[in-house]
């Protein structure tokens, strides 16, 4: 009798590992971190410019030469901070600001001078004048 007990449990606890395994894609999963290089797949999750702005973040730090300064970014969706993908401690401040899904509209609500230095789609790598 325990014999059967024993089975029933690593067959159940088989079918429960089968139904996790399917659920969550594992092997979906392993074949993309396999295949796919970190910067794809930080742009599939976080968007080149929505929702989070991570592809234009980075590249308008690498096209401006500005990977020494720590830049703000504000999103106009109500969304996470994405200063997260550059801070550092270590890093100077600067008066650059990445703004992330911003209308020409919103961008005239700026009360600061600034300068556009970069923009892709609604992204705008921006220059304070004033500071």
């Amino acid at each position: 009798m325990e014999i059967k007990k024993i089975k029933f449990n690593i067959f159940f606890l088989i079918i429960c590992a089968l139904i996790l395994i399917i659920k969550f894609e594992f092997f979906l999963n392993i074949y993309t971190i396999l295949k796919k290089n970190i910067h794809s797949r930080m742009i599939s999750s976080y968007g080149y410019c929505y929702p989070l702005g991570y592809g234009f973040i980075k590249e308008a730090i690498k096209l401006k030469n500005l990977e020494k300064k720590n830049i703000n970014t504000v999103n106009s969706l109500n969304k996470p901070k994405s200063y997260i993908f550059i801070y550092s401690f270590k890093k100077q401040s600067s008066k650059y600001e990445i703004l992330i899904n911003f209308d020409l509209d919103k961008l005239k609500n700026i009360k600061d001078e600034f300068e556009i230095i970069y923009n892709k789609k609604n992204c705008y790598l921006i220059k304070y004048k004033n500071d």
